[in-house]
This record gives C-alpha cells, structure tokens and sequence, in this order.
C-alpha cells in the first residue's frame, strides 16, 4: 500500500537538496576563485621580474638601448615562450610585407629558395619580370646574406621573410655562385643590390603525365589560385584525362579559402573545412557544393605538406574520392589568427584545431597515406629542384598506379616499357615541391 510523506520530510527533503545545491555551487565558485586568483598572481609575478629586468638593465647595462627595438623583443619573446611554433610577432613594418602574402601579386625579391646543406639559401626559380631577374639573380646561386647579416645567424625562415618587403626599397644578397672552368668549377662570390618589386607568385602548374593522366602540381594555396586551378582541370579534362594527380609534396599550407574552392570542384556536397576552438565547439568554416568532378583523384604528400594541404589530402580521402600516395604528412592542424595592435604591429596566434571530417585533429599527428612510398636522397635532392623526370619519380608513378586501382584506363601503365614515355610537359615533376620555400 502507498504511503504519504509528511510534511515535515517533504521540507526536509527539500531543504537537503537545496543544501546539496549550495554546496556544490559553492566548491565550483570556490575553485574557480582560486584559478582566477592563481593566475592573477602569476602574471602579476611576470610583471614583477620583468620590471625588475628592465631596472636593472637601465642602471648597469655600458650599451644604448633602442625602445622600438626593446618593446619589439619583449613582445617577441612573450610568442616565443608560449612554446607554440606557430606564434609570433610582427614588428608594423612586418606586418605590412604578411598583408601581400596570400595576395597573387607580392612585393619582394621574387626568388623560390630551399635551405642547402650548410643552411644558406639555395635559389631554385628565378620568378619571370621579378626584381631578382632584372638584377641578375640565377638558378643555382645560393643565398648566404641579407644586408650583410649571414643567412645562418638569421636563421633561414627569417632570412627568407626579409626578401620581401615595400616596393622600391633596397636589399643586398650576398651570393656564392658556382661556375664552369674548363674541366673545374669555381666558386664567385658578389654582392648583388635588389630593388624590391611586385611579383607573381607561381603556385601551379599543370599538364598531362603517362599519356592521359591530368597532373597539377600547387605549392602553395592562395584566395585567387582555385580559379586556375579550375581553369587547367577542364582543359586537362578536354583532352580526355581518365584520372587526376594532385601533387602537393612540400605544400606549406597557406588560404583555407582557396584550398577549399578547390575541393568544392572536386567533391560532392557536405562539410569540407571544420575547426574546433578552445570552448570545444565545432564550427563549420566551409562546404562543398554537388557539382563534383567524376575522376578518381591521386593525392601526392609528404613530411612537407602541411596545413591546408593536409585537410585537402584528408578530405579526398574520407570522401572516398582518392587515394594518397607517398609518406605521412607534416602534422600542423592549427586556424591561425592575426590579430592587429594598437600600433601598426600584429601577433599571430594558434586559437583552434582544425578538423578531419571524422572530429579528429592532426596536429602533431600528420595525414596518414594509403600507399606508402619513399624517394632516395637523390631523387628527394632532385625533386626540390625541379629536375626529377616523371618517368623517374616513384612517387609520381605509384600515384598514377593508384589511379589504375581506382579503375582509371591509363595509356601508359608504370613500369611497362610504354611508362617510360616522357609528358608533354616540363621534364621536373614538381619544380616546386619538396622542402621548396614561399618566393622571397
């Protein structure tokens, strides 16, 4: 038989569970007060031993002290010592060379560089009616100052940013260039003075491989390049391509925007870019359209494809559109913001992952492929500057294998002695591939 509680329990009952209430709000703002309070003394810490740096070296230090200089270091090493690779600071000069870096036209030297085994700058394309042309800059010169500093104690990626610049200022390259004489080669070294300039970026190159095999070859993404990117693939596609290699070994990244106009040719409908940020929620940044091109996809990678070339890779991949070809990626997922200062001066910042379309991020963890292949030491040396020919790449061959697998009707089947047939092409598979730097 049922019973009736009293009132007197129902009042107890629920004061208990008011109780229970409050003390559970109270341990939750309690701990939060705390974390609040923790970190509120530890950065009042960090100002502290700063202030106390800046006294000292104000009373004792024998040297002048730039404040532009000063305040830029400061705000530099704070970056650094988020441990975050992709953190930074830009001085406002810096900043205003970042804001032509997604653009087609670029102000700079107009040179396409890798680091050589010493650490200096190898110039590997000399950019057509760049400033590096009109002044004498070759393939094969190698790069070993800015401005008198060594390329080595810039460190490479610094040196390389310093190549661009305002147009009509100045840079000076120290350069060591290697020439033929009689059966030796000398070593000449010159100082050549480069006026800065506007230059075109050349971020693709397309052309048909093995006979009827589409290749396009992007090292880098940028807002405007999905346009020729669409433009060369129906071209490839009206002379009958059965299939489409997409090489994007040594890709560094660069727009989400453009990588995705890109995929939204290539895929169905459905989410192409997601990010999740520090909150934990999801945002979908963006999709793709039904409008997907039917031919089976080859993507090529390596330890030099990153960022959005990745979620490229990823995305043709759990689409289940293609296959990847070649070894694991790099593994830097992170939606990176510039956030101007008051100043004229920016900082980069890491503020969320990047997704696959599974919720999976791939920071620190890479792209894997789904036909592994490796390059000798020559080959990769050969790759990097545009002189590995197709028919002698394995990577490339293995991709246009991947499109025989996927049902693709190739005419010259590798390893057959029909494979062997050069491109219409150029004679380098990827004149910019590998560990190929951004133009400078």
């Amino acid at each position: 038989m049922s019973r009736k509680l009293s009132l007197g329990a129902v009042v107890a009952v629920a004061a208990m569970s008011a109780a229970v209430t409050v003390s559970l709000t109270y341990v939750y703002a309690m701990k939060n007060f705390n974390a609040k309070v923790a970190d509120v003394n530890e950065r009042q810490a960090m100002y502290n031993k700063l202030s106390e740096i800046d006294q000292k070296v104000r009373q004792e230090y024998v040297g002048k002290i730039d404040e532009t200089e000063l305040n830029d270091g400061i705000c530099a090493g704070y970056l650094a010592g988020l441990g975050d690779s992709h953190a930074k600071y830009m001085s406002a000069e810096k900043y205003k060379a970042y804001l032509n870096a997604n653009k087609e036209q670029t102000i700079g030297v107009g040179v396409k560089t890798i680091r050589d085994s010493d650490g200096n700058m190898e110039v590997i394309q000399v950019l057509s009616n760049s400033a590096a042309e009109k002044s004498g800059i070759k393939k094969g010169d190698t790069i070993v100052s800015v401005d008198g500093k060594e390329v080595l104690r810039l460190t490479y990626g610094d040196a390389l940013n310093s190549l661009d610049g305002i147009a009509g200022s100045k840079v000076k390259l120290g350069i060591l260039r290697k020439t033929a004489d009689g059966n030796s080669t000398k070593t000449e070294s010159k100082v050549i003075e480069v006026t800065r300039a506007e230059y075109t970026d050349q971020t693709l190159s397309s052309f048909m491989i093995n006979g009827n095999v589409a290749y396009i070859n992007i090292s880098a993404f940028t807002d405007t390049n999905a346009c020729e990117f669409n433009d060369a693939l129906a071209a490839l596609v009206k002379k009958q391509a059965v299939g489409l290699v997409v090489d994007l070994r040594g890709n560094s990244g660069g727009s989400m925007k453009g990588m995705a106009a890109m995929l939204d040719t290539l895929l169905p409908a459905g989410n192409t870019v997601s990010y999740r940020g520090k909150s934990g929620k999801t945002t979908v940044e963006y999709t793709s359209t039904s409008n997907a091109v039917n031919l089976p996809v080859s993507v090529l990678v390596n330890g030099d494809t990153l960022g959005a070339a990745e979620l490229f890779a990823a995305d043709i991949r759990d689409y289940k559109k293609g296959l990847l070809v070649g070894k694991k990626t790099g593994g830097s997922g992170t939606k990176d913001e510039v956030v101007a200062l008051s100043d004229g001066s920016a900082i980069v910042l890491s503020v969320a992952n990047y997704l696959t379309l599974n919720g999976e991020t791939f920071t620190g963890k890479g792209i894997d492929v789904d036909i592994g292949k490796e390059l000798t030491q020559e080959q990769q040396a050969k790759l990097v500057r545009g002189q590995l020919a197709e028919a002698d790449d394995p990577q490339l061959q293995a991709a246009v294998a991947a499109l025989i697998r996927q049902g693709a009707g190739v005419q010259q089947v590798p390893g057959s002695d029909s494979g062997s047939a050069s491109s219409s092409g150029s004679s380098g598979s990827a004149a910019s591939s590998g560990t190929a730097s951004k133009a400078g």
